[in-house]
């Protein structure tokens, strides 16, 4: 018993600061937990009122506007469509006028196709009453009135216009096959080195001296390679 005595008095103090540092201990942790739970307490009641969650999809408003309704508006009485409901037929528009291009000739066949005065003769001699001669006829005379319009029998590139002494006003079309046409006794309404298509028209009728004694006429030859053929008109 004295030993337990000798004990506490020499190691008193240290028992007491223990003692507070126990209890200093104790307080603190009773003091934290109470903390804890406050904090626990608080986040619970926070997540009961505001349940949201990291994964939770929100679906956003659906701003897409809706397709207006669109009313046909009421045909009118004019249109194709109401005519045709009512039983009236729509009015065809007037075909437009084909304007034939100045200078030019719709069908040549009328025109070469008229009375022939003197027909190709090929190798055959023929009197030539103007220049009292016997001579090959190179082409075919087709009658027709002075001041006429002449028209192309084949389209081409005009290669010769010129004013001969024998046979007029001459006017040379090269057609697509190197066929050589020559028009005399041809007052010329073309130029060198133009176009002419069939029909066009190249000049009108004048005067052939080498054949004044026939009536007014063209006359019309055929040349292919340098040698004279029958016109096909």
């Amino acid at each position: 018993m004295e030993h337990l005595k000798h004990f506490f008095k020499q190691k008193g103090l240290y028992l007491a600061c223990l003692a507070v540092v126990f209890a200093a201990t104790a307080a603190g942790v009773l003091a934290l937990r109470s903390v804890l739970n406050h904090v626990v307490e608080l986040t619970g009641t926070a997540q009961e009122e505001t349940p949201w969650q990291d994964d939770t999809t929100v679906n956003k408003p659906d701003t897409t506007q809706p397709e207006p309704v669109r009313t046909p508006a009421p045909a009118s009485s004019a249109s194709p469509s109401s005519d045709a409901a009512s039983g009236v037929p729509a009015a065809s528009p007037a075909p437009a006028a084909s304007a034939a291009p100045s200078g030019a000739a719709a069908k040549p066949s009328d025109f070469w196709q008229g009375k022939v005065l003197a027909p190709y003769s090929g190798d055959e001699l023929v009197y030539n009453a103007t220049l009292g001669d016997w001579r090959t006829h190179n082409g075919v005379d087709a009658a027709a009135a002075a001041g006429d319009e002449v028209p192309a029998v084949k389209g081409g590139r005009v290669s010769v216009v010129e004013d001969d002494a024998l046979w007029g006003g001459v006017v040379e079309i090269v057609d697509a096959n190197g066929c050589t046409w020559r028009y005399c006794g041809v007052t010329p309404s073309c130029v060198v080195g133009g176009d002419a298509a069939a029909g066009d028209v190249i000049g009108v009728v004048a005067a052939i001296p080498a054949e004044a004694d026939l009536a007014s006429h063209v006359h019309l030859e055929c040349l292919k390679d340098g040698a004279w053929m029958k016109p096909e008109i």
